[in-house]
């Protein structure tokens, strides 16, 4: 039987684990573990990485391997170039978690939007003494999302179904990428236009040379007064303190992130200080139809890799 390293402790559906554990042995390991890591790929063949680095030194740790499987879509923790100098296959589970992703991009705008979170402090504090609704704070004063202007950055799978469910509410999207997607309904735009007309900005390209700090402190400056961020694809895309500095200017009116630069989000983050913000800890993936089509797509590439 062939050796499979889980590089860290993601989770995966009992039936696909069985599944795999019937062809090959597997090893799972933690991602605050390094040294466990380095020692477990030694004899490993494939490599399974949700966040774990899988890099020059640990491919050269694992004589045996024949390829590494991204546990989601992002691969900016993988050193592609030493895999291809290396021959190995690196692959990912692209659109299992597409829905996942943009569901939760929807409950953060909404949350933005409408201030809900807020509302249920509010409620749970007191708060809440006049059933009339002009007593209520000016905070609960919302706006809806019919009419609004999307830009997407970014156009794959995520970004394709938020456009789906925009269109649902009403919205009018338009996306950016650096190649614009052939034969699609959904406009495309040149980034600084997409910036200036979005009502509502939302990050969907992957992390890569291209991307990383691509929203600057000047790009977010450029966005309408009043607009609202959102990104749930990779941290290192958004200028994380110029996004701080721009909601407490109000110049941004409100951000839903899902990814931040250091993750877990580090407690000297500005956005950790800043209005108007909702955070969550990267769960854009974390539903159980996204986790299972992960694991399924997981079982069928590993299957692949090792001819059985």
């Amino acid at each position: 039987m062939g050796r499979i390293v889980f590089a860290d402790a993601f989770n995966f559906a009992e039936e696909s684990y069985r599944e795999l554990a019937a062809v090959a042995e597997i090893v799972r390991c933690d991602l605050d573990d390094r040294p466990g890591l380095m020692a477990a790929v030694g004899d490993a063949e494939i490599v399974v990485a949700e966040y774990a680095r899988v890099d020059e030194a640990l491919m050269a740790a694992a004589p045996r391997l024949r390829g590494v499987v991204v546990y989601g879509v992002g691969t900016d923790h993988i050193d592609l170039e030493a895999a291809a100098a290396r021959g190995l296959t690196v692959r990912n589970t692209s659109g299992a978690n597409a829905n996942a992703v943009a569901e939760l991009t929807f409950g953060l705008l909404l949350n933005c939007l409408r201030g809900i979170h807020r509302a249920d402090r509010y409620v749970r504090a007191g708060g809440w003494t006049s059933g009339q609704s002009g007593a209520l704070p000016d905070f609960f004063h919302g706006t809806e999302l019919r009419g609004r202007v999307l830009g997407l950055v970014g156009f794959g799978n995520i970004g394709r179904r938020v456009a789906e469910i925009a269109a649902g509410f009403g919205m009018v999207p338009f996306h950016w990428q650096p190649r614009p997607a052939a034969g699609s309904a959904v406009p495309y735009l040149e980034l600084g236009d997409l910036i200036a007309r979005a009502d509502v900005l939302s990050v969907h390209c992957p992390l890569n040379g291209e991307s990383r700090g691509l929203l600057s402190r000047e790009r977010l400056g450029a966005m309408k007064r009043g607009a609202v961020l959102l990104a749930t694809s990779r941290g290192g895309i958004v200028d994380e303190e110029a996004l701080a500095d721009l909601l407490k200017s109000g110049h941004i009116a409100a951000a839903g992130l899902d990814v931040f630069a250091d993750e877990p989000i580090l407690r000297s983050s500005p956005l950790l200080r800043a209005p108007n913000v909702v955070l969550t800890p990267h769960i854009g993936g974390s539903t159980a139809e996204a986790e299972a089509e992960i694991a399924r797509k997981i079982v069928g590439i590993c299957r692949e890799m090792l001819g059985v």
